[in-house]
């Protein structure tokens, strides 16, 4: 009967652990069945480690019964269903068939290993093969940026950009290569190649064909692939590299604890007497935590240390899907707990320890000896651009020299002030980086888009300017810009001005800005006419060759020290966890401004 098959060639690809006897084999079959409702012990095929020269092959193929999948799971009622295994083993590896019938956890456990994702791209998306599909799934771990995506074209090389891919990771792809159209998912290991249906002998043909260009260690692989922010299994990262460095994602704290409407607070358990932190000892905290520290051993646990040879603050478990911190032993730590900010201090019974609060928000970024790789978010991405220079990163900074100046954000006010602080990134803003916009408006501390809007035409050409402004001390850190590109992100729909709700937001417009410290007299409209807004901005909008700019301005961040640590990346140094971090963050902006249709920015210092 194995030679009425008649399938797809499609099959899943594994690496075999240890050897595997036709006993072994036997007793998968045997646990396969046991797992079905049959009427009979009869299989309408079975084979068990047929040779076929180098190969051995194994099938089975029985029929059971099943409650129907759209009836309810308590039902009596049954379907007789056919399903069919066909193992092709080959060279260590091992090609699996199916149907209806799939392989038992405790086989896949002890005799199989996944085959290295970038080994099933080296196999299909070779250096000359042509995409024609591809599904996306987005690195960033912003709420707002769009999750996943499926595109397809005849050569999607001449559809996707760089500057929109650098944060998405392929999940599955399709290729044309030498007139054969071959699928793959590498994360699974899952193989596929369009043709007619065909039977065990094709099969076993097509897993050994496949099986050797999974061995070959040196192929070139697609430059269209390289594009995207590859993520890599732990235990691929840890056959080529090795952690290094380790530092703790402060926003994840922040963001959780201070604001409007913390989610969080922080409290310190002095033997069930609770008190919230107060704000000097979370800075300190947030300074302990944002430090660099090494990463010390050879071993599954490992521990995190201060210096190479300093004191131990704690350690990691480098764990098959993610690496999840084990211990946090830091001064600034002990006893410090979270709890809900919604419940009363104290009382919260589902309080956690700081540790546990980091390791469940996936806080740690950990950096490698090799540095294309980096552990951010709970995940490992490979960045081949980073070891190059970071050119791409670059072309997105704009210098301005008058940023050097700036001491605070938005500066003091008093109530007969009718301009923003020349010293404030609010006055950089409006004196000089918005100055030629036609049309400027202050839409900070409102049902807020952006804290300037700006629209400017030039030589014919329309452009809106959404800006973002932010103040700190400089640094190469990403703490000091979570929140300036979750606002960004939250807003690139709102560069269209959403018809339904201008009327409400011009009329938030026709106020004096009122700050935190008190009323002023600084006009919410700076440059243009109430009257006429409406119009204004509704041109925009049915302008198709509007131009529309995400703009983060921040005096805390200079292009030449960016530029700097590039290029001691370029020269094989391995960069601070800090700057793969802000890296990362702002990857991840400017792709999805490009994902809309905007184009992404930050002006900084010099």
């Amino acid at each position: 009967m194995i030679g009425e098959l008649s399938v797809v060639t499609t099959a899943s690809f594994y690496k075999r652990k240890k050897r595997i006897t036709a006993a072994i084999i036997g007793s998968l079959f045997d646990n396969v069945r046991a797992a079905h409702v049959t009427k009979s012990s009869r299989n309408i095929f079975k084979h068990l480690q047929v040779k076929a020269g180098n190969t051995r092959w194994s099938a089975l193929c029985f029929k059971f019964s099943s409650a129907p999948s759209f009836l309810i799971s308590t039902t009596t009622v049954r379907e007789e269903l056919c399903g069919y295994l066909l193992l092709v083993e080959y060279k260590g590896h091992l090609a699996v068939f199916s149907s209806r019938l799939g392989l038992t956890s405790a086989f896949k456990s002890e005799h199989l290993a996944s085959v290295a994702m970038a080994d099933v791209e080296a196999a299909v998306a070779k250096v000359d093969a042509v995409f024609q599909k591809v599904r996306l799934r987005n690195m960033s771990v912003s709420p707002f940026a769009m999750r996943s995506k499926t595109l397809e074209a005849r050569d999607l090389t001449n559809v996707i950009g760089p500057s929109g891919s650098r944060r998405y990771a392929p999940q599955a792809f399709t290729v044309e290569h030498e007139g054969r159209s071959t699928s793959a998912t590498p994360s699974t290991g899952r193989i596929g190649v369009r043709s007619n249906r065909v039977g065990h002998n094709d099969l076993i043909v097509f897993a050994e064909s496949v099986i050797d260009e999974l061995r070959t260690k040196t192929a070139a692989v697609s430059p269209f692939i390289k594009t995207f922010a590859r993520p890599i299994s732990i235990e691929e990262a840890m056959k080529v590299a090795r952690p290094t460095t380790l530092s703790i994602d402060s926003s994840v704290i922040l963001d959780a604890v201070t604001g409007d409407n913390p989610s969080f607070r922080l409290v310190r358990n002095n033997a069930g007497a609770f008190a919230e932190l107060p704000e000097t000892d979370l800075r300190a905290l947030i300074s302990s935590l944002e430090q660099t520290f090494q990463i010390v051993g050879r071993r599954k646990v490992r521990e995190v240390r201060a210096s190479k040879h300093g004191a131990k603050i704690g350690s990691i478990s480098l764990n098959k899907s993610r690496i999840a911190l084990r211990s946090l032993d830091l001064a600034l730590a002990a006893n410090v707990e979270v709890e809900d900010a919604a419940m009363a201090l104290g009382l919260d019974v589902n309080r956690r320890s700081l540790k546990e609060f980091l390791d469940e928000a996936n806080a740690l970024v950990v950096l490698f000896n090799d540095v294309t790789l980096a552990y951010i978010g709970g995940t490992i991405f490979r960045d081949e651009t980073l070891k190059d220079g970071g050119d791409d990163l670059l072309r997105y900074l704009h210098p301005e020299a008058t940023l050097v100046k700036v001491i605070d954000e938005k500066g003091s006010f008093n109530p007969p002030q009718t301009a923003f602080d020349a010293n404030s990134t609010f006055g950089v803003i409006v004196g000089t980086i918005g100055v030629a916009d036609q049309i400027l408006i202050c839409d900070d501390l409102t049902d807020e888009w952006a804290d300037f809007i700006g629209v400017r035409t030039q030589s014919g050409v329309t452009t809106v300017n959404f800006y973002h402004g932010k103040h700190g001390k400089l640094s190469l850190g990403a703490s000091g810009f979570h929140v300036s590109v979750g606002q960004a992100i939250k807003n690139l729909g709102n560069m269209t001005f959403p018809p339904e709700r201008m009327a409400t937001k011009i009329a938030s417009w026709l106020t004096n800005y009122n700050s935190n410290q008190g009323p002023s007299s600084i006009a919410r409209i700076i440059h243009g006419t109430a009257a006429t807004l409406e119009d204004e901005l509704a041109q925009t909008r049915s302008n198709p060759n509007t131009i529309r700019r995400a703009v983060i301005v921040t005096s805390s961040l200079s292009k030449k020290a960016v530029e700097d640590a590039l290029s001691k990346v370029k020269e094989g140094n391995a960069p601070k966890p800090a700057f793969v971090q802000l890296y990362w963050l702002l990857q991840s902006f400017f792709s999805a401004c490009a994902e809309v249709g905007a184009v992404g920015s930050v002006v900084c210092q010099p």
